[in-house]
């Protein structure tokens, strides 16, 4: 009942902010036109118009829907409060994480109108696109563990954008720059680095390694903010 009264309130909290649809406006307009782009200009009918801006797109846009999330409460003392009050600090972590999860499958939810303009032009892989969607929603909550994260640490939303989003640049270029290193080392880190498994999934290939890094990223992250607290409150 305690936690489902703290993600009621964080719910409530971003679904009420109007920064929150108008960063999920930009963030369809965007998709949508490199979508239409890849489907009449390049006439292929699948999904790789807007999946190959994805990752880039999302370490933008979600960084900045929850940078708010726990730099605004301390901003304004309120975390404090929430502090003294008989709830876990991982409760408070996770509730509005899943809040977060929540506003993001939504804003995602409606790129689904999509795919009836692919069945009608062409005939995509279902199989395929299933395993689109989930690599998008496992990028996009890890992304917004390491926001969350990064939010825990300041009291300004402007730096802990900065923060969340220099985390997830690090991810990002680490794999861009695994292609001069020797080739040894090269499988390796594609092993460690967030795109390897995202581009392995955007294929169609979606295997146990895959759901068991997300999981085990969002996890960490999800830790160490409530560590940030817990040290907050002691």
């Amino acid at each position: 009942m305690r936690f489902r009264a703290l993600l009621k309130k964080e719910l409530k909290h971003l679904f009420y902010s109007p920064m929150a649809y108008i960063i999920g406006a930009i963030f369809l307009l965007i998709t949508g036109w490199f979508f239409t782009n890849s489907l009449f200009l390049v006439r292929e009918a699948e999904l790789r118009g807007m999946l190959d801006v994805m990752p880039l797109l999302l370490m933008f846009f979600l960084p900045a829907i929850t940078m708010r999330v726990l730099a605004e409460e301390k901003k304004v003392d309120t975390l404090q409060l929430l502090l003294t009050l008989p709830v876990k600090e991982w409760e408070v972590v996770l509730s509005k994480y899943l809040a977060s999860v929540v506003l993001f499958v939504f804003i995602l939810s409606i790129t689904i109108l999509y795919l009836p303009v692919l069945y009608l032009l062409g005939e995509p892989d279902g199989g395929v696109i299933i395993g689109n969607y989930l690599a998008i929603l496992l990028l996009g909550i890890t992304y917004i563990s390491i926001s969350l994260f990064a939010s825990s640490l300041t009291s300004s939303q402007v730096v802990a954008f900065v923060v969340g989003f220099s985390i997830i640049f690090a991810f990002f270029i680490v794999q861009r720059l695994q292609m001069i290193l020797p080739v040894q080392l090269q499988d390796a880190i594609a092993r460690f680095t967030m795109l390897g498994h995202f581009e392995d999934m955007i294929r169609g290939v979606v295997s146990l390694s895959d759901l068991v890094y997300f999981g085990c990223v969002n996890a960490l992250f999800l830790m160490l903010s409530t560590f940030v607290l817990v040290r907050r409150k002691g």
